[in-house]
């Protein structure tokens, strides 16, 4: 009966694990997948104790970095437009930055290095909304470590015409920029 209850336990609670689930993407693209945590089902966050965000008045925006997986990449019927996305958003993260703080070019004390990628960028089509996938970690540019880091996806809108394609995409990448606004204003007391 003892080993039923530890059973029926161990199923119902899970055994603890410092890894993430394993529906989370993992793209290689973070310096530390490991120690993110699920906050929905589409959504992974790690925020690393030993920094305060608040502490950063600068930031230094790596160039987005575009990842596909085969299926996706076959939708990009011209690299320019994938070129436009990272371009997208990294001007969103640029325009979340800019109304409070400073984007620099050299690491240095309360500096912190942004790293985004963009993964699984869907387009709209007459019968399919349009999303995407993002990785972010913010480092530390003195010690390099992980600050912290973010993975999601998510679909937005409705389905579109082939002249809107990626207009869903941009509205996901506006509504993270947006949230690290956000995130970057409450770690300052805004």
């Amino acid at each position: 009966m003892l080993a039923l209850v530890i059973v029926v336990m161990s199923v119902q609670y899970g055994c603890e694990s410092s890894a993430p689930s394993t529906k989370m993407p993992v793209t290689g693209f973070l310096s530390d997948y490991s120690r993110l945590e699920p906050i929905s089902e589409t959504s992974y966050r790690y925020v690393n104790p030993k920094y305060d965000l608040g502490n950063y008045e600068k930031f230094i925006i790596d160039r987005v970095e575009v990842l596909f997986d085969y299926g996706t990449q076959a939708e990009v019927k011209n690299w320019d437009e994938v070129e436009q996305l990272r371009t997208y958003m990294r001007r969103a993260i640029e325009d979340a930055i800019w109304s409070n703080w400073r984007v620099v070019s050299e690491p240095g004390p309360r500096v912190a290095r942004v790293r985004t990628a963009l993964t699984n960028v869907k387009r709209a089509s007459a019968f399919r909304m349009g999303g995407a996938s993002m990785e972010m970690e913010l480092l530390d540019t003195q010690t390099g470590e992980q600050i912290g880091a973010f993975v999601e996806s998510q679909e937005k809108g409705r389905p579109l015409g082939e002249y809107y394609k990626w207009e869903n995409a941009k509205a996901v990448m506006d509504d993270w920029a947006k949230r690290f606004y956000n995130r970057l204003k409450e770690a300052h007391g805004y």
